[in-house]
Order: structure tokens, then C-alpha cells, then sequence
């Protein structure tokens, strides 16, 4: 009886540390994306790449933390009144702001971050997405 037990028991934490080890490997392919958005409207970005799609709105003035494949993606940009289309990596934790609507963007931002102004991001002259 004794044996049983323990055979059993043996069984459910085997199995349970197979399935802790399948779930950290599925999580390495998921990266945090933060969106911050400074405007004084609202901001929504779609990001597709294959199968995977994502519709990120953030309202204005708020920040708000995603969690997205880590892939190279088709995003599109609605911010300021205004749209913009281009393929953008997204590789590690990145943060994204999204800066006054009047302007160009005052600065890169600190690494992993990107300050965006939708009139030249992500394909305008001052897109400075460094942080691959």
C-alpha cells in the first residue's frame, strides 16, 4: 500500500514539473510592451504578424502594459488625427511613448524606450528605434 502511494505521488510531481518546465519555455517567447501615451487623445496600435494579431488602445494621458509575441510585426498607428503603417520589431520589454501632438519628438528616450511622434514614426525621419 505504502508503495502505492509513493509511486503515485511520484507520478503527480513528475508531471507537475513537466508542466512547470513547458510553461517558463512558452514564456520566453512572450516580451512586456509598454504603450505611454501623452496626448490628449486617445492612441491604438495593431500589431500582425502571421496569425498573431493585437488591437492595443490606450486612452490619453495613461499608460498601459501588454504582453506580446516576440516577433517582427506589421503596426499600424492611430494617434494625433493622424495614421502611419511600417514593419517594427519587437524583440525585448520596449516602452513606447507617444509624445504631445504639436512637434517633433523631444528625445530617443532612455534605452528600450522609444519617444514617437506619429507624424515621422515609425518610417519618418525621426523614428529612432535603436534598441533591437
Amino acid at each position: 500500500m505504502l508503495k502505492k502511494t509513493l509511486l503515485a505521488l511520484s507520478l503527480v510531481l513528475l508531471v507537475a514539473l513537466a508542466l512547470a518546465v513547458f510553461s517558463v519555455v512558452a514564456e520566453e517567447d512572450l516580451v512586456p510592451l509598454t504603450l505611454i501615451n501623452k496626448t490628449d487623445q486617445g492612441v491604438t496600435v495593431t500589431l500582425a504578424s502571421g496569425d498573431v494579431y493585437y488591437y492595443l488602445y490606450v486612452p490619453a494621458g495613461e499608460e498601459r502594459a501588454f504582453t506580446v509575441q516576440r516577433l517582427t510585426y506589421t503596426q499600424n498607428t492611430w494617434a494625433c488625427g493622424d495614421t502611419s503603417t511600417s514593419s517594427v520589431p519587437v524583440k525585448i520589454q520596449t516602452r513606447w511613448v507617444f509624445t504631445h501632438c504639436g512637434g517633433d519628438a523631444p528625445n530617443w528616450g532612455e534605452p528600450y524606450m522609444e519617444k514617437i511622434h506619429i507624424s515621422d514614426a515609425p518610417d519618418g525621419k525621426h523614428w529612432r528605434f535603436k534598441h533591437k
